[in-house]
């Protein structure tokens, strides 16, 4: 009997598939691009980006001059605004600024924006996706819809969306990093990071962790894959404009002294007056401590240390005392993931209702807060809707800690059966 191996051809079913996927993407890409162009005043965050490529290729201005704020405040806030609010400097380095360059063209914003928001919102269909396949865990179909929807309407995805931000973007590199990282693919690993640093607020410890945990590890490629890359771009960057450095610094320094956003002292400081300050340095430093030791004991584990300790440094971005904003806290969907793996995986007993139940709490609670709270506790239902998302989410991974870096079975586990 001759064995007959697999054509490498197309049959026609394959091309019917293919036509089906194609015509669905279209489909449903053409559908939020009606959406998108809906959606209320907002989008700043690539507005100034915009904005800025269009000063420097069409107006012939400093792309970090005061020229960009003042036309995106004038979108974004329809020409009402005090300084409380986002002046959306742009203090992004040249040579990432290019890559909003494809964008300048347009001349309707509106239609900029709906288009960068498409790209953004399929990032955080693949972003889900990745924060479900690092866990290795096979999820109940039920709970991967839940999942999907969670990452979709909750609120802090929501309003990266509604401002357009790049964090959606730059939690799939964060989750593309620790991918990489583990099956080994050094150079990717080193130009994910060279174009997600600038974004320094989103996931700095992060970043940080795994530039260290690649140093004692002795993976120089990485190195080479970030300074790769930066160098090219820069390259680039500086052969169109010379001159870029000093009015980037001038306008990232305009951009630290703006009044706006949310850190954990200023949100300390508002719930508890008197000692709010001292506590907030006291928890900072704490949470300093409790990263080194972490990173340190992840020179001595697996790759189930890795992605735990990983998922520990972007829960604590937010918590270290950068300001930073609602938006910014999507990306915590990755550690997220790993712990609602976890608790399905080791609370046996009532590991559906568990699960269902965190999921529905971290999902309604922030929309709890933003919608009835004002009328209650007025500005300070703001300072709690920041606090609680990576509050509940480091808290959790201390909770699954055992269990997420000792994945066999152990006598412990019959404590939580």
């Amino acid at each position: 009997m001759n064995f007959q191996p697999p054509s490498k051809s197309l049959t026609s079913r394959d091309y019917v598939f293919i036509a089906v996927v194609v015509l669905l993407f279209v489909a449903i890409s053409a559908g939020l691009l009606v959406v998108n162009r809906s959606l209320p005043a907002g989008g700043g965050e690539f507005l100034r980006h915009w904005a800025g490529g269009r000063a420097f290729i069409f107006e012939r201005m400093d792309p970090y001059s005061s020229y960009v704020p003042d036309v995106v405040q004038k979108l974004v806030y329809e020409g009402i605004t005090d300084s409380a609010r986002d002046p959306y400097i742009l203090d992004t380095p040249f040579h990432i600024l290019l890559l909003y360059v494809p964008f300048a063209p347009l001349t309707d914003p509106l239609t900029a924006r709906a288009i960068y928001t498409l790209i953004l919102e399929w990032a955080l269909f693949v972003l889900a996706v990745l924060s479900l396949r690092l866990t290795n865990w096979t999820a109940p179909r039920w709970f991967t819809v839940l999942f999907f929807l969670f990452a979709v309407v909750n609120f802090y995805t929501f309003q990266a969306i509604l401002d357009a931000s790049p964090v959606l973007l730059l939690g799939l590199c964060y989750a593309g990093i620790v991918i990489a990282f583990r099956n080994e693919q050094d150079e990717l690993v080193g130009a994910l990071m060279a174009v997600s640093l600038y974004f320094w607020e989103a996931g700095l410890p992060f970043l940080l962790f795994i530039a260290w945990h690649s140093y004692k590890q002795g993976r120089v490629r990485i190195l080479a894959g970030f300074g790769m890359l930066t160098i090219v771009l820069l390259a680039v960057s500086f052969l169109i404009y010379p001159n870029w450095i000093i009015p980037y610094l001038r306008a990232g320094m305009n951009a630290l002294r703006a009044n706006f956003g949310y850190s954990i002292i200023s949100v300390l400081e508002a719930l508890i007056p008197a000692f709010g300050r001292y506590f907030a340095y006291l928890f900072i430093a704490l949470l300093v401590f409790a990263l080194g030791y972490e990173w340190n004991a992840s020179q001595f584990g697996d790759s189930r240390r890795l992605y735990w300790v990983a998922c520990l440094s972007i829960a604590a971005a937010p918590l270290l005392g950068f300001r930073t904003e609602y938006e910014n806290l999507a990306v915590l969907i990755i550690p997220l993931a790993l712990v609602f793996s976890v608790i399905y995986d080791r609370w046996q007993r009532f590991q559906t209702a568990l699960t269902f139940l965190l999921l529905l709490i971290v999902f309604l609670v922030p929309w709890a807060l933003y919608l009835f709270a004002p009328a209650f506790l007025g500005d300070l239902s703001q300072d709690i809707l920041f606090l609680f998302f990576p509050v509940f989410t480091v808290l959790s991974l201390y909770w699954i800690r055992w269990w997420a870096i000792r994945p066999p079975r152990v006598w412990a586990d019959s404590f939580s059966k």
